[in-house]
């Protein structure tokens, strides 16, 4: 049987230094940006808990695999418990420390575990927006996050959210497709303001 973690900001970060115990073993230095609802649960008060982490290795993710199996089985956690799911929303000209920023350096050796990085905030403004279904309505909590994310991104009109969103996002249906997003985005954002 699996228990289902439920991550604090001290117990994320807890986790993460043994995670970064696992993978220090290898002699080397893992760079990992979070994304998702851990990195805000790292860098902000939006969230409280957290039961999975959206993580990605620059290099290096067979050694988090690896070392994110070896914890789940020690803990009873399902496997999913931290995964790189994301990456294909992700980016590729986008790659860390590019548009993040340095959170943790666990342990705080400088040869070996990881460099934990979350994404500037306008990047993973455009990353959630970007990943979002225009015909999905947005709930209380994804509203709350993006709200404060086109706040602390300088957003203040849909054509801000868009202008943002064309810079990380190229070609003409994707221009088309990422104005669509911004106005309908901004819309539910602002009506239940």
């Amino acid at each position: 049987m699996t228990n289902s973690p439920r991550f604090t900001r001290e117990s994320l970060v807890e986790t993460l230094a043994e995670l970064a115990g696992l993978v220090g073993m290898h002699q080397a230095t893992v760079d990992l940006a979070l994304y998702g609802p851990a990195c805000l649960l790292l860098a902000t008060d939006l969230y409280t808990t957290v039961t999975t982490i959206d993580a990605v290795a620059v290099e290096g993710q067979l050694q988090v695999d690896h070392a994110v199996a070896q914890l789940a089985g020690k803990r009873g956690w399902p496997s999913s418990w931290m995964t790189d799911r994301v990456r294909k929303h992700l980016n590729r000209r986008v790659e860390p420390p590019s548009h993040h920023l340095l959170m943790l350096r666990l342990p705080a050796a400088p040869r070996q575990g990881l460099r934990v990085f979350v994404p500037e905030w306008d990047y993973l403004l455009t990353l959630k927006v970007s990943a979002l279904n225009l015909k999905d309505p947005l709930d209380s909590q994804k509203r709350g996050e993006l709200r404060y994310l086109m706040n602390v991104s300088g957003v203040r009109a849909a054509e801000d959210l868009d202008d943002l969103l064309t810079r990380y996002n190229s070609g003409p249906c994707e221009k088309r497709r990422m104005t669509a997003l911004a106005h309908a985005v901004w819309s539910q954002c602002a009506e239940a303001s």
